[in-house]
């Protein structure tokens, strides 16, 4: 690979940042780097896998395939082989960085949410400095002399995990909670610009994680008389201050820097892969309907062995302990430790010769796995009734309402066409999508003796499935409007003009 009198590269990531706010906040002058960027560029929309889950974007931007290929959606992924859940590590992706790297290109990378070191030897690479999503690999730079750097420079501020007491009513703690991602913010924008003077890569990529970790607890500021909040009375009648708006003006005011760091020549694209938008909570009555419409069947105590007795107990006991000591519990236990506890009670002791589907964990949309003869090591479902399966899970779904008459589902997704590809199918079986409706606490649901209380309920804010990248080259022109997530590394390559 050489290059072509190319110029250098700089992509910064906005992870979760709502495309309509972002022109919103440019329209209005708040954002004026993106302002400047967009008159001598191009707003492109992005479509992306969000509908299947938040965790399949950033995989399928860095690797460039689609999530039935790389097999990423959670943090948490279902593993038929073992049935049971395994926590996300990333060692079976590679980047689409990585062959520049190897090729004498010179990269810089920082925090691309869910992207491990590659262990390039020149430029930098720098993961989980800090992190909305995290593996368990923590903070990770190279080479060495990065790595120094990078421990010398000042923490974030979200690091000593102060803000796990945050409820949307709590003016004083969500004032707190802004400061802290505006100066995160700051002090990410300050690293990355000494690393880019220091190192002078070819690509610069960067993450900004702020937006998205003050989206979900700070959506309703921004947009305060949605109805989910309203109809919940969960967000009290005071005027609310729009704090999201300040983090999101705190980034681009480190854009602005970053975009003079990279130089004059530089092509630049500011992109976010997903968006956000009303919540209040995640629905969690999908596996105990499930259960009671006979889809799900859970292992009576006799059945299970003294293990599972001890895991179904501990499981019991922390669905019953009071959001207070588990607020106290996730601020002083460390990251890896909670992880390492969570795993064996994340879902409960299934009967799995009587379980024709079940509900995997999530923090958003439903998700539903069937239990395939052939693909998971307990299955109960024939290859033949696959189809049929899915059709009532599906059917079920969509006749769900409350007491009112809502409907609870706005969508189910099938990822898998039918049971022959489904046979290799890494992802959830059924994505389901909820209406507002079903952020209820808690949600009633006509004809189920079900009462299940939201998960999250500090949540404000939910994924909206858009992006949108705003880039400024020299083919920015030439570009449709929109572009898919898998295609942005063939974008950031093709503008390094190498060959």
């Amino acid at each position: 690979m050489t290059t072509a009198n190319g110029g250098n590269v700089l992509a910064i990531g906005i992870d979760a940042a709502e495309s309509t706010l972002v022109r919103q906040l440019i329209e209005q002058d708040e954002m004026p780097a993106l302002k400047s960027l967009l008159a001598d560029g191009k707003w492109l929309r992005v479509q992306s896998p969000a509908h299947i889950g938040s965790a399949a974007v950033w995989p399928t931007f860095m690797t460039g395939v689609e999530p039935g290929t790389h097999g990423v959606y959670s943090e948490w992924s279902w593993r038929p082989e073992s049935m049971n859940l395994s926590r996300y590590n990333g060692l079976h992706l590679t980047p689409f960085w990585t062959l520049p790297a190897l090729q004498n290109v010179r990269v810089g990378v920082f925090d691309v949410p869910f992207a491990q070191p590659v262990g390039m030897s020149d430029g930098f690479e720098v993961s989980e400095w800090w992190a909305h999503d995290t593996t368990d690999a923590g903070l990770q730079a190279g080479p060495k002399e990065i790595l120094s750097l990078v421990k010398r420079s000042p923490g974030h501020p979200l690091s000593a995990n102060r803000f796990v007491n945050t409820t949307p009513n709590n003016q004083i703690n969500l004032k707190e909670l802004t400061a802290a991602c505006v100066e995160g913010a700051r002090l990410r924008g300050q690293l990355a610009q000494t690393l880019i003077r220091q190192t002078k890569p070819r690509l610069s990529l960067m993450v900004f994680p702020e937006i998205h970790h003050a989206g979900h607890q700070m959506w309703h500021t921004v947009q305060p008389d949605h109805g989910v909040y309203n109809a919940r009375n969960r967000i009290d009648g005071h005027p609310q201050e729009p704090l999201l708006k300040e983090v999101y003006r705190a980034v681009d005011a480190q854009i602005a820097k970053l975009i003079e760091a990279a130089g004059s020549d530089a092509t630049v694209m500011v992109f976010a892969l997903h968006g956000m938008r009303p919540a209040l909570g995640f629905p969690a009555f999908l596996a105990p309907i499930l259960c009671e419409r006979g889809f799900s069947h859970l292992a009576n105590w006799r059945s299970q062995s003294w293990a599972k007795r001890a895991l179904s107990l501990l499981a019991a006991i922390k669905r019953h302990t009071p959001d207070e000591f588990k607020k106290l519990y996730y601020r002083l236990t460390p990251t890896v430790a909670t992880h390492k506890l969570a795993r064996p009670i994340m879902l409960p002791a299934y009967d799995w010769a009587n379980t024709r589907a079940f509900s995997l964990p999530t923090d958003q949309y439903g998700w539903i796995r069937v239990n395939l003869i052939g693909r998971e090591a307990q299955g109960s479902v024939p290859f033949d009734q696959y189809d049929e399966t899915c059709g009532q899970l599906k059917d079920l779904l969509l006749g769900l309402v409350n007491d009112d008459g809502q409907p609870l589902v706005q969508d189910v997704v099938r990822t898998a066409a039918n049971a022959e590809n489904a046979l290799n199918n890494p992802l959830p079986d059924l994505v389901v999508h909820w209406h507002d409706a079903a952020f209820a606490w808690p949600v009633r649901i006509k004809g189920s003796k079900v009462r299940a209380e939201p998960v999250g309920k500090k949540s404000t804010g939910q994924h909206a499935s858009e992006g949108f990248c705003i880039y400024r080259g020299a083919n920015a022109q030439d570009l449709g409007g929109v572009v898919a997530a898998s295609d942005l590394s063939r974008l950031i390559i093709g503008s390094l003009n190498v060959r």
